[in-house]
């Protein structure tokens, strides 16, 4: 990444304006490492260029906080990505429901704190639901896995059952 923000800042000091699309390759590439600082550094610098961040610009960054367990974040970009009129996808809660199962898999999270992840994941999902958007097979996956890990196997079942009904999958 030294290489990438070397090579940014010297397109900047040549008199070359990056795009939205170059803010965003080096959030990734950030965000990747788990340099989420970093990350949102570079999104704010976006900002005060006023360049207009869109979905994708905060999928990267939510993916980015969700990948290293900052769900609290995450959350806190999904609402200033609907404040600012960026209307979140499926991408935007499979990435947001995959990191709260991730996290609620931690061995050193106390039981409340997994069932925290449970109650988010269902509050997310009931957003998708009021939203129409389906989540991925990998997402619905990791939801019912993570019902079965908390000894809910019959929940599991009844979640996947209700979910396809619901989005006629």
């Amino acid at each position: 990444m030294k290489e990438a923000d070397e090579l940014f800042h010297e397109m900047k000091e040549k008199g070359l304006n990056p795009n939205a699309l170059t803010y965003v390759t080096l959030m990734s590439g950030h965000g990747k490492i788990g340099n989420y600082r970093e990350s949102v550094k570079v999104y704010c610098e976006m900002i005060n260029e006023g360049l207009v961040p869109t979905t994708g610009t905060y999928n990267v960054l939510i993916n980015g906080f969700s990948k290293v367990g900052k769900m609290a974040q995450a959350r806190e970009l999904l609402k200033e990505m609907q404040l600012r009129g960026a209307l979140p996808n499926s991408s935007t809660y499979d990435i947001l429901i995959s990191g709260l199962c991730d996290l609620s898999n931690q061995p050193e999270l106390d039981r409340a704190s997994k069932m925290s992840c449970l109650t988010e994941v269902k509050n997310l999902l009931l957003e998708m639901s009021d939203k129409q958007l389906t989540p991925s097979e990998t997402t619905v996956h990791n939801i019912s896995s993570m019902f079965a890990k908390r000894g809910k196997k019959f929940d599991a079942h009844q979640f996947s059952k209700g979910l396809f009904k619901r989005n006629n999958i």
